[in-house]
């Protein structure tokens, strides 16, 4: 993982795009010392986004199951959006 300041991204922007796409590099990108960002490969992005989608179905799949278990303890869509808003910890 190559980490450089937002200063340092602009000036190298070409030679740090070409360690993602060729070299298999990832860069994160600091600002005040702090990751603001990083650039991975599209190959990445696509893995990132399948395990997110099927830890959705997971998810999904389990509150399907305590449904079928017990209806009554099911909730509104809006019950839902209201927990989540009032704790977004809870994601």
């Amino acid at each position: 993982m190559i980490e450089v300041t937002v200063s340092e991204a602009r000036e190298r922007l070409a030679d740090l795009l070409g360690k993602v796409q060729h070299g298999g590099e990832d860069v994160t990108i600091k600002k005040h010392g702090k990751p603001v960002a990083v650039m991975i490969s599209p190959e990445a992005m696509e893995y990132y986004e399948r395990l997110e989608n099927e830890e959705l179905a997971r998810l999904g799949a389990e509150a399907y199951a305590e449904y079928l278990a017990d209806p009554s303890k099911a909730i509104s869509h809006e019950q839902l959006w209201a927990e989540i808003e009032a704790d977004p910890k809870s994601e």
